[in-house]
């Protein structure tokens, strides 16, 4: 495995770019006639021929043989890369430079430059390949040996042969150590009852630390013993301000970057009973050898909740160093030792052979995977990490090959081997997260869009969404234990486990690097980077910028970077993704324009205004700016067709309905304009997430709101529909423009507010008799006029129902339950609240079943 060789990368980004010269011969380009789909042919096969070379030199040679083929293969990445970017420019659906005449003389004079770039790359290829005979030879004699190869080069793009989720939350062999943790977190407290106590989970990597913490913070004991919990895995720091502003932002309490205090630690945490988790602790300063700069930075930073007014709040730490549990004055400590072979055979085969029965395998696999079992170490996270890599292929020969390789000798060895197994099309995708640093909260929409900007994501030839084959990447990536899923109340996020973030960074170190100080050495071969703000102006001097497809600046508290040179934007010309959400800039120049390749651009929230360049970025797929920032865009923004995210408040933007490749969210301001009307949402029937339509006092008709085409856009999942608090509408006109907004019927979240109508709306009465909703949320806030409750009883699916302001509603009749055996079959939470007139609830007399699911009702001023 010559992980060490430049170019780590390079078998999957020759598969990207071979998929796209044989796009550009199929689809786009086949009229020319100046011979541009011939030579795009020969690309093709060249690229194909070169990838088999590729991989047969990563497969075998020896890391001794690693210096000499370093040349060879930057020779051939940076050729691949520079094929992408001719291709890139053959794209038809972004505006030329100049006009299609004006092109179609330069292609008849020979003077093209994409058709002359893309013989020129073509060439450079033939010489990387006629200056390698005696790789072609490795290649002949080895792609056929299967020496110990796993690789998966050629793998397709599908995954496991069956799901491997089921196995998630499975835990195996720590009942002692749990109940053990659960007594002391249910019990009281020992010791000096003025001070919380704090427990530590301790253990190697890998052994379970995270697991069981997470099984403690499920658990219904310890939920009915806390008022409130907080689940927190700390970014690498050694500031505690910002230690004590990750632990705020984990309880969801909104704090300003300036907070150089801990008051809002003691007001909002240590008020009440709580359970705090603080994951993976480490001593993060490598010249604290002692610990005290890392005591002295905890003590700050929980000594205002350590002494809290409630009592019975409890501390828990998972870390591998024992020293942090001694620094944090652990008063208990569970130590997390290797698993026995009984429970390791149990989670190995629970991953290896899923849910089916494992008496039905064949008994030569049984007795494989009972021998591997035997040479995992005790280890949960290898065991898991080994059975989910087997599952993919169940063959008897293929087990054979791992059993027989001796890469169990340790841990790091064996995830090594799992790693490298990833499928072809998973290991750009995964080499790209170690430009984050170590405990980062991965959100998986964002990394899917910096994915897509880079093309790891490869169309399936059918109609799916790049979004949704992203999407799929990153759940064979938690599937193969790379990404780890957790919850915390109802917000979801992933990280990756330490010993992965290093061998991503490992394998990868030819291509991606993360510079966090300026001592960071930077191979000329890379490709994707990320820096803290104070090294962004070093990178000039230290890498050639003309290389870098990926620049993310991110957040560092020590640093303050408020302004981006011009100049910059000129070197960074093949740059496909820029993120800026780590800086303090109040400006972009002009010159951004000359980042003609850039599909990803996240600001920063001091930006508060674009400059017009921005509008001649044509490639552009994701554009997010923060909440707040209050950003002001361009008119000429709606002219980049190619965005897919606007992630930024769009209720200003005239003319959004140009953008109909949008699958984000959208704000929509109806006015009686052009570009402003509801016939402009008629096109964009992609979006995937929300759509707020607000001013809906202007639309006159059943007729007009149905141009909106509300009910054709199938993806979106939460729509609200909004008028204003004016109540000029006449009753029945709003009335009828309600009836022409009906939602998609698997709209999941539905949301109703301040509707001057009287009624309900057709769909959610008369039609709710025959077609069903499968709307999970609604709330219907400060509906004023509207007076009798249409059957939501029938509603199949819905788990949340708030009714607010419905100050016309005086009785909540037999209707409301509808006609079904049961009604309401799934509700969970119902809330009446501001109901003046409200004055009879009627009982359902039939013979029903009425809310079985119901487990919290809340009458708010309902007097």
């Amino acid at each position: 495995m010559v992980e060490a060789v430049a170019g780590w990368l390079v078998c999957p980004i020759i598969k990207i770019v071979m998929d796209k010269a044989k796009s550009c011969a199929s689809d786009r380009i086949r009229w020319l006639s100046d011979g541009v789909p011939k030579t795009l042919k020969r690309l093709e096969n060249l690229l194909d021929q070169l990838r088999t070379v590729a991989g047969a030199v990563q497969r075998q040679s020896s890391p001794e043989r690693s210096a000499d083929l370093r040349p060879w293969l930057q020779q051939l990445i940076d050729a691949v890369y520079e094929a992408k970017d001719v291709l890139d420019d053959f794209d038809d659906s972004v505006p030329p430079p100049e006009s299609p005449i004006a092109r179609l003389g330069k292609r008849i004079l020979g003077v093209d430059e994409r058709v002359n770039r893309l013989k020129d790359v073509v060439e450079k290829l033939e010489i990387v390949q006629a200056t390698s005979p005696t790789l072609m030879l490795a290649a002949v004699h080895g792609s056929g040996s299967g020496s110990g190869d796993l690789s998966g080069h050629h793998q397709p793009h599908g995954g496991a042969t069956g799901s491997v989720r089921h196995h998630e939350h499975v835990v195996f062999g720590r009942d002692r150590e749990r109940q053990d943790m659960v007594t002391w977190l249910v019990g009281t407290s020992d010791g000096d009852a003025r001070s919380v106590p704090v427990a530590a989970i301790t253990g190697h990597g890998g052994m379970g630390k995270t697991t069981l913490a997470q099984l403690l913070f499920k658990d219904e004991k310890v939920v009915s013993t806390f008022d409130f919990k907080i689940w927190i895995r700390p970014a690498p720091t050694d500031n505690e301000f910002e230690l004590a502003r990750q632990i705020l932002q984990y309880a969801n309490v909104d704090v300003r970057d300036s907070m150089k205090n801990f008051n809002w630690l003691q007001e909002k945490v240590s008020s009440r009973r709580f359970l705090l988790v603080i994951d993976d602790v480490w001593n993060w300063n490598r010249e604290d050898i002692n610990g005290h700069a890392c005591r002295e930075m905890w003590s700050k930073v929980l000594a205002p909740i350590s002494h809290g007014k409630a009592t019975g709040s409890k501390i828990v730490i998972t870390t591998r160093q024992k020293i942090v549990a001694d620094l944090l004055h652990a008063s208990k400590e569970v130590w997390l030792d290797d698993l026995p072979a009984d429970a390791i055979w149990s989670l190995f085969k629970r991953c290896g052979f899923g849910e089916d029965d494992i008496d039905k395998q064949p008994q030569a696999l049984q007795d494989i995977g009972r021998k591997i079992a035997e040479k995992l170490k005790g280890s949960p996270m290898v065991a898991k990490a080994v059975g989910q890599m087997l599952e993919v292929s169940r063959r008897v020969t293929h087990w054979k090959r791992v059993l027989d390789m001796d890469s169990f000798d340790n841990v790091s060895k064996t995830l090594e081997l799992c790693y490298h197994n990833l499928p072809e099309h998973l290991q750009p995708c995964s080499a790209i997260c170690g430009l984050f640093p170590k405990n980062w909260r991965f959100k998986r929409d964002k990394l899917v869009k910096i994915w897509m900007a880079l093309d790891f994501i490869q169309a399936d030839g059918g109609n799916t969404q790049l979004e949704d084959v992203g999407s799929d990447y990153f759940d064979q990536l938690v599937d193969r234990s790379f990404f780890h899923r957790q919850r915390v109340e109802r917000r979801r996020y992933y990280y990756i486990h330490d010993m992965m973030h290093d061998l991503a960074e490992k394998v990868s170190q030819f291509d991606c690097v993360r510079v966090e100080d300026a001592t960071k050495k930077i191979p000329k071969t890379i490709r994707h980077i990320s820096v803290s703000g104070d090294n962004i102006a070093q990178l000039k001097s230290r890498c050639e910028l003309k290389r870098l497809h990926t620049l993310l600046i991110l957040k560092n508290p020590s640093s303050s970077l408020d302004q981006l040179q011009g100049d910059l934007f000129i070197e960074l010309k093949g740059l496909r993704v820029l993120g800026l959400e780590g800086c303090n800039v109040v400006r972009l120049s002009e010159k951004i324009v000359n980042l003609k390749y850039l599909r990803y651009l996240a600001l920063c929230k001091s930006i508060t205004k674009l400059p017009q360049a921005v509008t001649k970025l044509y490639r552009l797929q994701t554009f997010s700016s923060p909440k707040g920032s209050g950003l002001e865009v361009p008119a000429d923004i709606v002219d980049l067709k190619r965005l897919r995210h606007l992630d930024m408040d769009t209720s200003k933007i005239t003319g959004i309905g140009k953008l109909v490749h949008l699958q984000g969210s959208v704000k929509f301001h109806v006015k009686n304009e052009k570009g402003q009307t509801l016939g402009d949402l008629d096109g964009m029937s992609g979006l995937r997430k929300e759509l707020h339509i607000k001013n809906l006092d202007v639309v006159k008709d059943k007729e007009e709101a149905f141009k909106a085409g509300i009910n054709k856009k199938e993806n979106v999942k939460v729509l609200e529909l909004e008028w204003n608090s004016t109540g000029k509408s006449v009753p029945s006109d709003a009335a009828e423009v309600l009836d022409g907004l009906e939602p998609n019927q698997y709209v999941k979240k539905l949301i109703i507010r301040r509707y001057h109508g009287n009624r309900s709306p057709n769909w959610l009465s008369e039609s709710l008799k025959e077609s069903d909703f499968y709307i999970k949320y609604l709330h219907l806030i400060n509906c004023r006029k509207w007076e009798a409750m249409p059957p939501l009883g029938q509603l199949p699916c819905l788990k949340v129902l708030q009714l607010k302001e419905m100050c016309s509603v005086k009785r909540i009749s037999c209707d409301f339950y509808g006609t079904k055996l049961t009604a309401f079959p799934s509700l969970e939470e119902l809330e009446f609240d501001d109901m003046p007139q409200w004055v009879e609830w009627t009982q359902e007399e039939k013979d029903i079943e009425v809310f079985p699911k119901l487990r919290k009702l809340r009458l708010l001023n309902c007097p």
